[in-house]
């Protein structure tokens, strides 16, 4: 009797330790639910964008900073010197410019001048050419008159090529004034980039830098965390993917605040995660051995955008989430899913 019993409460604690495992299963699948996830902003690395040693910083590392700050200052005296020379050089080409323009005004004037003259070896030469039809004078001055008729024709002609001439070279300074504009804006620019600004509202992190190194744009002296957005990437399992759409509500734990949570919305899913590799040494694919008794869904990455950040409780870039998402996961085809095709 006593052993009858005692079986029956045996059944009895095993039934209930099952009955209470499918309970808990469901319970943490009837939606949607990951703590593969992590807290995420916008970052930038910052990077001088001109080249030149550091000469001062103007922030401490994890300071806040607002939009337009400096940051820190290149050498700024050769970007100076070099605008300078260049607006020296404008000048110089604008004066020449201006020369040119008078000297073609004269040529112009002389153009006139000689176009004056001959017009008037002209009438000459054709009243000296009728003159010596009626024999009133010789065929030398006849002649004399023609050749100085021709030759204030070339006389005009050749002003005309002088003057085309230098309207080109005009046009030639003209162009290399636009040019050296062009470089002058261009060095302005370069000498506002010496002072290094946050591009917005955010915190300086990872900032061990100290004045006197020489460096050049691409190199990360820190890096930087834009403050407004906060967004969370929540890995789900393929298995929950199917479940999950843009537009989507859902709660937000996190394990630096556990006693709040947030609310957030899907923006958007990923659509792929590699799985391939490749042995460096032979070229070769690589595949890893799958453990035989458990085949690990592959997660996607779903970006969340976190809608009530607290002002007063501090998020932080890669803080560890939990997230959960307001739609039914249909637990049921997932559990049998998991118990039956496992292997």
């Amino acid at each position: 009797m006593m052993k009858s019993i005692m079986r029956r409460w045996r059944e009895i604690v095993i039934f209930a330790i099952v009955a209470a495992g499918i309970l808990y299963w469901f319970s943490w699948h009837w939606k949607p639910f990951t703590q593969n996830a992590f807290v995420f902003a916008d970052t930038r690395p910052v990077s001088p964008p001109v080249e030149g040693f550091i000469t001062e910083i103007h922030v401490k590392n994890n300071q806040f900073v607002r939009k337009g700050e400096p940051l820190f200052t290149v050498f700024r005296e050769p970007y100076r010197l070099n605008r300078a020379v260049l607006e020296n050089e404008v000048r110089a080409k604008q004066s020449e410019h201006l020369a040119l323009q008078a000297e073609i005004r004269s040529l112009e004037a002389e153009i006139r001048r000689c176009q004056a003259e001959l017009a008037n070896n002209q009438y000459l030469s054709n009243r000296a050419t009728k003159m010596y039809g009626a024999e009133a004078v010789s065929q030398a001055y006849a002649e004399e008159r023609l050749r100085a008729r021709e030759a204030s024709e070339a006389k005009v002609e050749s002003v005309r090529h002088k003057t085309e001439a230098l309207k080109y070279q005009c046009r030639q300074v003209k162009a290399q004034i636009a040019a050296l504009e062009h470089r002058l804006e261009l060095s302005g620019i370069l000498l506002e980039l010496t002072v290094v600004r946050a591009m917005a509202d955010g915190w300086v992190t990872n900032l061990t830098l100290t004045p006197g190194g020489c460096y050049k744009p691409g190199d990360v002296l820190c890096g930087f965390i834009a403050a407004g957005n906060w967004h969370v990437q929540a890995n789900f399992k393929e298995s929950e993917l199917s479940e999950i759409a843009e537009g989507m509500p859902a709660r937000i734990w996190l394990r630096q605040y556990p006693d709040r949570f947030y609310r957030g919305v899907v923006e958007s899913t990923g659509w792929g995660a590699e799985r391939r590799m490749m042995s460096r040494e032979t070229g070769l694919p690589a595949v890893r051995k799958e453990n035989e008794w458990f085949l690990l869904p592959q997660r996607f990455p779903v970006q969340i955008r976190i809608l009530d950040p607290d002002q007063g409780c501090q998020l932080h870039h890669g803080a560890s989430a939990y997230v959960e998402i307001d739609t039914p996961s249909r637990p049921i085809r997932q559990f049998f899913w998991e118990l039956f095709l496992w292997h």
